[in-house]
């Protein structure tokens, strides 16, 4: 991520040009800022420098004054295009920028936001935000005022996202489909928004949702993202009941990790059967979340299903970094293996792995020592032999790390 002071910079470049681009680039306003923006240039590193002096350039885009680099000897602009979009995909975004410089004027609208994307990948949200909305301008969509909202918000201007967001929500016509993009960047935008402002915010999104989740134009993945920013805000302004409502109507729209993950985090303490299955079915769809896979394994064990034990533990090691994880994590695998009657090296392996993550866990030694006794004794342990901890999390943690990913 760039320095403080390079982000600094950016911000009052990018307000520079704005005053440029409205006419007042020798008044008042614009020799204070270029006044103001000495300071922060010197204090970025040589490589941050020259990163500014780039997007100083490409900023030119939007008053119309954009310089286009030479072609290469040898190069076309059939073949830069086609580099600018490897690039791009490639997400090499330095060389994708370089070789949008190249492309003739007027340049187009989908050049336009792939220069957004790039600054936006780099860490520069404020530049990004003057692309999409440059875009917006040559080929108004959507998806441009969707990505500007994401940037404002990315940048930490809250107060300018949510009276954009005001904006779209008075149009006398507009999108479902937007309404459901603009409350999912609210609710991000009430995470970091004062403590004073948060009800107001929260109570915008899920009066957004309300009046857009059934839009029968909008994806179901898109109805869903709605849905289940309305549910995180019912959460947030106590209302569990229509929270509850809003992440049922997500998975019957669009049955995918982020919906089943937060209805059964809703049902958990009402209905834990429920609960466990859809923690199944998200674990099965390869959540990217570790916690769910601690679920997912304790509910297969209990009920006998060993082969399913097994992927799961693997599933959830390959993505887990906590210790505690993956402590219980290699435990259940070494109890699955053994009941499936896996080679005693395995089952002892998993054991010994387990025991190197939660060394001072008596369960976990508890259980190791019975299966080795019962190698010693030619003895086949009982499934119900086992010593079994509930899965347990820290709630809070999981609906956080649901928020974010969501």
């Amino acid at each position: 991520m760039p320095s403080s002071a390079c982000l600094r910079y950016e911000a009052l470049l990018v307000e520079l040009h704005r005053e440029m681009r409205a006419g007042r680039g020798k008044g008042e306003r614009a020799d204070q800022l270029r006044n103001e923006m000495d300071a922060p240039y010197h204090a970025s590193s040589e490589e941050e420098q020259a990163l500014l002096d780039d997007l100083s350039e490409d900023l030119y885009i939007i008053e119309g004054k954009r310089r286009v680099e030479l072609l290469a000897e040898g190069e076309t602009q059939a073949i830069v295009s086609q580099k600018v979009n490897e690039a791009f995909l490639g997400q090499d975004d330095r060389q994708a920028l370089s070789l949008i410089r190249k492309l003739p004027s007027p340049l187009e609208a989908r050049y336009v936001y792939a220069m957004g994307r790039c600054w936006e990948r780099q860490g520069f949200f404020h530049a990004a935000v003057c692309f999409y909305d440059f875009a917006n301008e040559l080929e108004p969509k959507p998806h441009y005022e969707f990505l500007a909202l994401e940037a404002l918000v990315s940048a930490g201007l809250i107060d300018v996202a949510v009276e954009r967001a005001r904006e779209i929500e008075s149009r006398p016509i507009v999108s479902g489909i937007l309404l459901l993009e603009v409350a999912a960047i609210l609710r991000r935008a009430s995470m970091q928004a004062e403590e004073k402002d948060q009800r107001a915010v929260l109570e915008r999104v899920t009066k957004l949702v309300e009046s857009a989740w059934d839009d029968p134009t909008a994806l179901p993945s898109i109805r869903a993202m709605g849905l289940l920013a309305a549910g995180f805000a019912y959460e947030d302004l106590g209302d569990k009941d229509q929270a509850l409502r809003s992440f049922e109507r997500a998975v019957t729209v669009h049955r995918s990790e982020g919906p089943l993950l937060a209805r059964g985090l809703a049902l958990l303490h009402s209905d834990r059967a429920r609960a466990m299955r859809d923690f199944t079915d998200a674990a099965r769809l390869k959540t990217k979340l570790d916690w769910p896979y601690l679920y997912a394994a304790f509910h297969a064990l209990q009920i006998g299903r060993y082969a399913e034990v097994e992927r799961f533990c693997e599933d959830g090691l390959a993505l887990s970094t906590r210790s505690e994880v993956r402590g219980r994590l290699f435990e259940w695998w070494a109890i699955a293996a053994a009941m499936l009657g896996r080679p005693e090296q395995q089952v002892n392996a998993l054991f010994d792995q387990a025991t190197a993550e939660l060394p001072l866990d008596l369960e976990i030694r508890g259980n190791a020592k019975r299966y080795r006794e019962a190698l010693d004794t030619q003895e086949v342990l009982p499934a119900n032999d086992w010593e079994l901890s509930a899965a347990e999390i820290d709630e809070a943690q999981a609906w956080e790390s649901l928020r974010l990913a969501a």
